[in-house]
């Protein structure tokens, strides 16, 4: 997994299939070599061989030349890069040191490799289920000027084609320092036609694909507003030009963290590739006192030799095994329904439970009673942070305990996060509040941020909170966020310390996850942040399901979905059906039952004919929530460059598949076939559109003929299901047209 060559200081990191390879140069500079496809030994001369100007100092006297061809700082290629060096493409760390200059340059002090796995104190990370999930290697650099030290983690996974990167920063000066910049990843590696596929957004329409191509102006991927990034997700694919889904190279980036961050990507001069990822320094800045450590978030880095799908199977099983918690990884979600679309705040204990008995009829598993349920909530003005029971409005206790006689799961909606103007909590309070005396803060959804930099504030709303989960048997949690981080101010810190507040503001947000699920191990936690504002591995780290957008216009969702689907886990996506006009009840049924199904609408207001279609989908949602919540998802049309969304999803033993198809523009008279991905090419299988059975490799070449009139917005649900042997083809063509055409 991880070795040392010591005569000539070559770390080589690999697995079967992955080698990530560096070394120490005589200078004691980090100097990386490749990374790619497994390889053996290496050689640096032939590797690292660059026709630049040679490297020299001045001691002082002289000039001391170094006539090597394979070093310079101008254009060697470095582990990590220093800052006010003769290296001008980008720093991996600036540190104002004890006085008060900011020249940064690490050199190697001494390496050590661990059997399992270190993390990132107080951070989310990727977890070992064993030591033998793979190896840790921690490479300690020390800073030419003073008693500084960088210790960078690269974690190598046995079994998945991932390094996992991270860095700690400690002060041993005797004096504080500041840190100004630092990364959690740095990548140098030759230009091979580099793009960048990324997902921007904004509300309610959360993650788009664009690819842009690398060139040498830096390309910048960040978000800068606190803790909630539609603007941009903290996850990127790299590839080259030519690489497809299921063709070429390509790495996978992504930050295990829901806070400000920054990746960049351009070519130097000398048409290198650098990559750069970490903490967003345009508002960051570190006070690092002595003795004190910092922790970079860890940074995934994921590498496909065979396109995007392979990629995309790397995050999904190390999202499933290594990230989402255990209880829930692999186990069936309840089929949910909210409170919000049919009362918003307008509900009381009779309502409620007649949802519950609407639930029970229509064969959903939970009701989720959301915002209004406590303090005087009845309009979004007033009472976040007011963390009781408003009983004057609902018997809580009563509508448990009536939805679990139905064998109905109950959950509860909360934003503790968040506190209104109009408050107790306020009143008693100010100082609890995130923002700068000196101005009239910004209001949105009128209501402010917490101070969660402050221990004593998480306490007290963690407090609060689990008062109401305490005395409660709940089953899920809907954990919101509806706001950014701005015109940010605290009273317990200094204000020539108020460029940490971001940061130091997703830890006590982090301290707060934890402490919840660490005292509701059992219950089912759903983040959301005004829909899939905060959608990144650091939040699957606590809550298995995310909601991915408050758009459940479905045509708008399958391309949300699509977009998010690159990188999460299907059953990490939360995928409601809504009284969206848009499509019919099956339509939205199929779109949801990739994902985490629920639904955001008024039971009472369905046809007969509706409730019979939602019953018809319940159960084959729970008939095939595994293939979705264990197998391999393969994209195979984009919507964002073609008029379908098309994708499958195949059991890990290739028995089952399920196959989605969805146009967005009726066209006729097209001959069409879906080319499944996936599949054994030498079992047979049976097409439940069309009652055929043929091998795999016919329905992987020639595909699934779906050659019929396809209206705007049709949506089809192909189940494959592997039989022995061949069965005997329906031979009524008419009643195979019939068939087909019903089923569309």
């Amino acid at each position: 997994m991880i070795n040392f060559d010591s005569k000539n200081k070559i770390f080589n990191l690999c697995n079967e299939n992955f080698s990530y390879i560096f070394c120490i140069n005589k200078l004691g500079y980090l100097i990386h070599l490749y990374n790619g496809k497994k390889i053996g030994n290496i050689g640096i001369e032939r590797t690292n061989e660059i026709m630049v100007e040679r490297y020299a100092t001045y001691d002082g006297t002289k000039e001391i030349c170094d006539e090597s061809y394979y070093f310079s700082q101008m254009g060697s290629r470095f582990e990590c890069s220093s800052f006010l060096t003769a290296n001008t493409r980008g720093s991996f760390a600036s540190i104002t040191h004890t006085d008060g200059t900011k020249l940064t340059n690490f050199l190697y002090h001494s390496h050590k490799t661990i059997y399992g796995k270190v993390d990132p104190k107080d951070l989310p990370h990727t977890r070992f289920n064993s030591k033998e999930d793979g190896e840790t290697l921690i490479v300690t650099l020390k800073d030419v000027k003073e008693e500084i030290y960088l210790d960078l983690y690269y974690v190598i996974f046995r079994n998945l084609n991932v390094l996992v990167r991270f860095a700690k920063l400690i002060n041993k000066t005797g004096k504080d320092i500041k840190i100004n910049r630092i990364s959690s990843f740095e990548l140098n590696t030759p230009n091979d036609d580099y793009e960048i596929i990324s997902l921007h957004g904004q509300w309610a329409d959360d993650r788009e694909i664009e690819t842009t191509k690398i060139t040498h102006s830096n390309l910048v991927i960040e978000d800068n507003r606190g803790a909630r990034g539609f603007k941009q997700n903290p996850s990127v694919i790299v590839k080259n030009k030519n690489a497809s889904l299921d063709y070429g190279e390509c790495y996978g980036i992504s930050l295990v963290y829901s806070g400000d961050f920054k990746i960049e990507a351009r070519l130097d001069e000398y048409d290198n590739l650098k990559l750069f990822a970490g903490i967003n320094d345009e508002n960051f800045g570190f006070v690092l006192q002595n003795n004190e450590e910092f922790y970079t978030p860890e940074c995934i880095f994921a590498y496909s030799s065979n396109g995007i799908n392979d990629l995309t199977h790397t995050f999904h099983d190390l999202a499933r095994n290594h990230i989402i918690r255990k209880e829930f990884a692999f186990k069936e979600r309840p089929l949910l329904i909210n409170s919000w679309e049919p009362f918003l705040f307008d509900f009381d204990t009779e309502k409620i439970k007649k949802l519950i008995d609407d639930a029970k009829e229509l064969d959903i598993d939970q009701v989720v009673l959301d915002d209004g349920w406590f303090g005087k909530r009845n309009n979004d003005r007033t009472s976040l942070g007011d963390w009781e029971v408003n009983e004057e409005k609902i018997n809580l206790r009563e509508v448990i305990d009536y939805a679990h006689s139905k064998n109905i799961k109950f959950g509860l909606w909360i934003e503790p996060e968040m506190i209104s103007p109009e408050s107790n909590l306020m009143k008693e309070h100010p100082d609890f509040a995130l923002f700068d005396r000196g101005v009239n803060p910004t209001l949105m959804r009128h209501q402010l941020v917490l101070d969660l930099t402050r221990d004593d504030v998480v306490d007290y709303i963690f407090d609060k909170i689990s008062k109401i989960f305490d005395n409660y048997e709940i089953d899920y949690c809907k954990w919101d966020f509806n706001r950014t981080l701005s015109e940010c101010g605290s009273l317990s810190l200094p204000k020539e310390r108020w460029d940490e507040i971001n940061y130091r503001f997703m830890l006590g947000t982090y301290k707060l996850f934890n402490r919840f699920v660490e005292r509701y191990p059992n219950i089912l936690l759903e983040s959301c942040a005004s829909g899939g504002g905060r959608f990144d591995f650091g939040m699957l780290y606590y809550s298995p399901q995310i909601w991915t957008s408050d758009n459940t216009n479905p045509y708008d969702r399958v391309m949300i979905q699509y977009a998010t689907n690159l990188f999460y886990p299907l059953s990490s996506l939360g995928a409601h059906v809504s009284a969206s006009p848009a499509l019919g009840m099956q339509e939205k049924a199929i779109i949801s039952m990739f994902g985490t199904a629920g639904y955001e609408l008024d039971p009472s207001k369905l046809t007969e004919n509706e409730k019979e279609q939602v019953k018809t989908f319940n159960k084959l949602i729970k008939e095939w929530h595994y293939v979705i919540t264990e197998g391999d998802y393969y994209a195979i049309k984009n919507p964002f460059e073609d008029n379908f969304a098309q994708w499958n999803v195949v059991t890990k033993d290739k028995k089952v598949s399920l196959v989605f198809s969805f146009n967005y523009k009726g066209v006729q008279s097209k001959s069409r076939f879906i080319k499944v991905k996936g599949l054994d090419k030498d079992k047979y299988y049976f097409n439940s559109l069309t009652n055929d059975v043929y091998k795999g490799e016919f329905y992987m070449n020639v595909g699934i003929n779906i050659s019929a009139p396809l209206k705007e917005g049709m949506t089809i649900l192909v189940v494959l299901k592997q039989v022995n042997g061949v069965v005997k083809v329906v031979a009524n063509a008419k009643a195979n047209k019939n068939k087909r055409e019903k089923l569309l």
